[in-house]
């Protein structure tokens, strides 16, 4: 006499069939928390309260000569040409497997954007993309854990 315990198919079925409508729930989560981050970034490369001239008249504030002379923490930047705000960009790439966000601006577009973030020997660095990031951590965390 034996004793047979059945209905692994009927389990496997049954995560199959929840399995697309789970993952797009979490993958709407992600895309919310990277329009999160997106709206961040654009708030921290918006600045227009002073012109190009006008910092110059400070002593051009951002250079290496003076450190401590910024209108600004060094993760806001100020909004000149609108180049560089207008390519800030959040691509995805949802799938059921794999799934990624990503938010940035596209070099080919914007060449200069790896001086900025990077600094130049007369330019301190203004990650203002990971300054974004930072602050918008525990937002993303939050949305992703509805």
């Amino acid at each position: 006499m034996t004793v047979s315990i059945e209905g692994l198919d009927s389990v496997l079925a049954n995560i199959q069939n929840i399995i697309p409508t789970e993952t797009a729930k979490i993958n709407a989560r992600l895309s919310a928390a990277g329009s999160v981050v997106e709206a961040n970034v654009k708030k921290h490369a918006e600045l227009t309260d002073h012109s190009l001239k006008e910092l110059a008249d400070m002593g051009h504030p951002y250079t290496t000569r003076y450190p401590a002379n910024t209108p600004h923490a060094d993760d806001m930047i100020h909004q000149q040409s609108g180049t560089l705000y207008a390519n800030i960009e959040k691509q995805e790439d949802l799938g059921l497997v794999t799934s990624r966000v990503e938010i940035g601006v596209d070099e080919s577009k914007v060449p200069y954007i790896g001086d900025l973030i990077t600094g130049t020997s007369k330019m301190r660095p203004r990650n203002f993309i990971d300054g974004a990031f930072k602050e918008s951590l525990a937002e993303v965390i939050t949305t992703i854990q509805k």
